[in-house]
Formats: structure tokens, sequence, C-alpha cells
């Protein structure tokens, strides 16, 4: 079982794949009787290292650069890193987690001829005897396999669903750990007819992670009801190939799709497609797919405008705006709380959207009515451990400019508890009742308790 340390997640689709390299390295030699990844060859005083000990360069490159820091000079420095000391020495595996980063940052930044040497290295230092070169096989055979990102134009993607029907909606979820199990489990209690996944199976979204932390969990719990996964930024770390194997076993032909009956409209965007490496590029604006003649965007206005008196949803695994994180770059690479381009999208119709679902943060925030639309309402606090002196739920004033005079604010009495340090887990149930207002409860659910329900409902 992983530690909540292990799922740090990071924007960065070769921090994601190296995560998956390692969780994939994991699985293949678990042993239930130790929190070791694998069983040393080498002598007994330089023990195996566990799985936060080979998770360790991510967070090494990943927390200061989530931060807005820069990353360690000790690891972005041209030269070449000092040989691993002996094994049985003290600091084997800091030796070997810091060449392992200095290999990660030359592949973030592109420098193939560093990469090589610090591979070399650990292929020919004791950290090979230890597992990380395994890490870094398992790296490079999932990076060999990354083609061009696959989108599915142009499809027919209306699905008619019941007049009443009860909704689940989670968000970030596919961890694949027991608090995701768990949170499941309870939703699982409300019976529902449709379970809408907000997006990001963890940790770059490869083929056995969406069947391992998504499907097997969700057809093990729910049994056969009808699943939706919208695409999130982790699910095409890896190129997509898992997300849309899993599209093809749930029978979703499409990243983005139209819910449907008499009464309701629910709206599913692709935002992840277009979510660059913000580590590496100057603009990390994500949008709607837009080329080869097909306008996605386009495709949404035109099921908004041929709604009638439909109610509408729309969803996105991406936020409309957040007043916790920069959700990107703006033209003038000032940290943005809202995002233009989906702003831009959507602003001549949010007058006619009732409720936005997203997730990608890990919280659940219930806003105030804010750029014209009505009711935002973030739901990406599923699984992923937040830990409380992370200060979740404080406004960033530094993302107020010129363009950002005020910043959105939110329903205080939604805020998730804690439990034992860690944010509580959240989820949405929207049930809908035909002709009469649909009704949107929120639940919070401890690591491995039952669900309490938050003490506000929408109804519309």
């Amino acid at each position: 079982m992983s530690s909540p340390k292990s799922y740090a997640t990071y924007r960065s689709p070769i921090l994601s794949l190296w995560q998956s390299a390692v969780h994939a390295v994991q699985l293949k030699h678990q042993d239930a009787a130790s929190p070791h990844v694998l069983k040393s060859s080498v002598v007994s005083t330089t023990p195996p290292p566990t799985e936060d000990d080979l998770m360790a360069p991510a967070h090494l490159i990943g927390v200061p650069l989530s931060a807005g820091q820069p990353a360690p000079a000790a690891i972005t420095s041209p030269l070449p890193a000092v040989a691993p000391r002996a094994v049985g020495t003290a600091g084997l595996v800091v030796d070997c987690a810091e060449t392992t980063a200095k290999f990660l940052w030359a592949e973030m930044t592109g420098n193939q001829q560093n990469s090589a040497i610090y591979a070399a290295q650990l292929r020919d230092s004791p950290c090979n005897a230890l597992g990380w070169f395994e890490c870094v096989t398992t790296y490079l055979g999932f990076k060999a396999s990354l083609g061009s990102l696959p989108y599915r134009p142009n499809q027919n993607v209306v699905v008619t669903i019941p007049d009443q029907a009860k909704i689940a909606i989670i968000g970030d979820w596919g961890t694949g750990g027991s608090t995701a199990t768990n949170l499941l489990q309870q939703v699982a209690t409300f019976k529902p007819d449709i379970l809408l996944h907000l997006g990001d199976i963890y940790f770059a979204g490869t083929q056995s992670e969406a069947n391992d932390n998504f499907l097997a969990i969700c057809r093990q719990v729910l049994g056969n009801i009808p699943l939706y996964s919208l695409c999130g930024n982790h699910d095409m770390y890896s190129g997509g190939d898992g997300y849309y194997w899993l599209l093809d076993q749930i029978g979703q032909k499409s990243s983005y799709f139209c819910l449907q009956n008499d009464y309701w409209q629910l709206l599913a965007m692709d935002t992840g497609y277009n979510d660059c490496d913000p580590f590496t590029v100057n603009s990390n604006m994500t949008s709607l797919y837009n080329k080869n003649g097909w306008n996605e965007a386009d495709w949404h206005l035109d099921k908004i405008q041929q709604a009638g008196n439909r109610r509408i949803a729309l969803l996105s695994h991406h936020q409309l705006f957040s007043p916790f994180i920069s959700v990107g770059n703006n033209a003038a690479g000032q940290p943005s709380a809202y995002n233009p381009n989906l702003l831009a999208n959507f602003q001549s119709v949010l007058p006619k959207v009732d409720i936005w679902f997203w997730g990608h943060e890990h919280t659940l925030a219930l806003y105030d009515p804010y750029l014209g639309l009505v009711r935002g309402r973030c739901v990406g606090a599923s699984a992923v451990p937040v830990f409380t002196n992370q200060q979740d739920y404080l406004a960033d004033t530094s993302l107020l400019n010129a363009q950002v005079t005020t910043l959105p604010t939110w329903n205080s009495v939604a805020n998730l508890g804690s439990t034992d340090g860690d944010y509580n887990n959240a989820f949405a149930i929207m049930t809908l009742n035909g002709v009469e207002p649909a009704v949107v409860n929120y639940y919070q659910v401890p690591p491995d308790g039952a669900y309490e329900q938050i003490p506000f409902t929408d109804t519309i």
C-alpha cells in the first residue's frame, strides 16, 4: 500500500510517468509483508528502497516547481552527478535519489546527453541492485510508447438518460488506494444510476492504471452501472492510450459527450488534451480542441443553443476559475484566477448554464456567482490526500491584477473537515426529478470512514 506521500501529484508528464514507472515496479515486486519495493541483492546493511524512496526524485523537483520556486541547484546543475557511494555506506539511497532527480531534470529540459549519463550511472552503480535502474528502464519504456495524443472528433455522443436518475459525481479519484475504494463504497450506498468521473487517473493514465485504479474498482463496487470519465491532464501524460482504452471498455465514444433527457442536458468537455506541461513552457492555460476543421467549443455551443427548455450542466476537468491557485498564465505571463480560453468559449451562454462541475484541484469548493456563472462547483477531492497545513481554503491575493480585480468567493459552510491532518474526501449526488427541480447534495468522507452530508444543497 502506498503512503499518502506517494500520492503527491504533479502537473508534469515526465514526473507523472516516473511515478507510474515506480508504481508498476512496485506491483511487480509486491510483498505484503514488506514496505520495500524490491528485495535487495546487495548486503543487508543497505536495505532496498521503499516506494516513497523511489518517488523522492519526483518530489525533489515537483514540490518547489509546484510552489513557483526553482528546482534545487544541486539537481539542475549541468555537471554530471557524483557517482553514488559504495554499498553499505550511509546515504546511498540519497545518492541514488539525487542522481535520478538529475536524470528526470535532463528529461524535462530535453538534455538527452545528460539523461544518458545519469541513466548509465544508475545502471553501473549499486543503485542498479537497489532497483533504481529498473524504474528508469520502465519509465523509458513508457516514454518510447508515446505517440501523438489521440482525439475523436465529430462523434455522435448524445446519450439519452432517464428523466429521473441519480448521478454520482467524483473527481480526481483514480488513485487505486484504499481511500478511493472507501469513498466509492460510500457512493454505492446511494444506489446511483450513473457515475460521472471528472477526470485524472494516476499517475499518468497508463492502461494498467486505467484498469486497476478505475475500471476494476468501479465494477467491483458499483457493478455494471453506466460509467463516464472526463479527460484530465494526468490521463494524457502516458499519451492517452490508457484513457481511450478505458473509453472503449465503458462504451464512451469520445472524451466529450452529452447526457440528455427531456428536462436536462449535461455537457462534458475535454480540457485534458491541451493541458501543456507548465514546467517547460511559458503558458499553461488549457483550452478545448480546435484543429483539423473541428472546434469542440462549437459542438457544445450548438447543443446549448438547441437545448430548448432543458436545464444545462457543464462538466470539465479543469476549472473555469479559482481563488486558491493560478489556473494558468494569462497573455501577459501573469498567474490568473480564471481561464480566459474557457471564458471566451462560454461567456455568451453562461446565463443559460445552471451549474458547472469541475475538478483538477483536490478540494471541495461551492462558489458564489462569478464571471456570469451562477454555480461553479469544484468536486476534485475524491481521493488524493491533501494536508491541512497546505491551507487549502485561503484565497491567494497574488492572483489580483489589472484583469482580475476581485477573486471568487465560496460558501465556507461547505469547507471540508479533516481527519488526522488530512482533509476529508468528497463526492456529490445529483438527483434528476423530471419536471421537478434537480437536487445536488454534497458529502465528505474520512479516509476510512462513513460519509457525512455537507450542510448545503443545490436545488435547480
